[in-house]
């Protein structure tokens, strides 16, 4: 009887954990006693980016950016949250694809070449035109303890 209400508990807890807007931290390598190399880590963070720019969520995106953030346009984190906050007012169901990403790790420091498909429907077309963008990007990150976060992004150069 134990058994069974404990499992009940677990499942309940991961549905939840699931349905929930929140996200929890949590660190898989503990629960399945596997290690996630930093290249996986990276890969985890682009495509939870990815899936807060599909699902238009600026926090879900911005957890994953440095606050240390610059790019080569001059752009601080600040000025990245409000370019995120008009892109997300102007445009609806933006859909990114991706191909695996090439990603080079030195010490503390990662350089990823991102390929990507971006298609976005504007709601004021004559306003904001719809985007079909297709391209590779750069990007810098910076190990922070445990975890990676963006400090940099933008074209090839």
């Amino acid at each position: 009887m134990r058994y069974s209400r404990t499992v009940l508990v677990c499942t309940c807890c991961v549905f939840l954990g699931l349905g929930c807007q929140t996200r929890l931290p949590l660190d898989m390598g503990r629960v399945t006693g596997t290690r996630l190399s930093d290249e996986d880590k990276i890969t985890l963070v682009l495509e939870d980016v990815q899936r807060g720019m599909q699902r238009r969520r600026i926090y879900q995106v911005l957890a994953h950016v440095s606050r240390n953030y610059e790019d080569r346009e001059g752009r601080d984190y600040q000025q990245l949250s409000e370019d995120l906050n008009t892109i997300f007012r102007h445009y609806r169901a933006i859909n990114i694809t991706r191909t695996p990403p090439d990603i080079r790790v030195r010490g503390d420091r990662a350089r990823v070449i991102d390929t990507f498909g971006t298609i976005a429907e504007s709601v004021l077309p004559l306003e904001y035109p719809p985007t079909n963008l297709q391209g590779q990007v750069v990007i810098m990150l910076d190990r922070f303890g445990d975890t990676w976060q963006i400090v940099e992004w933008g074209p090839i150069s």
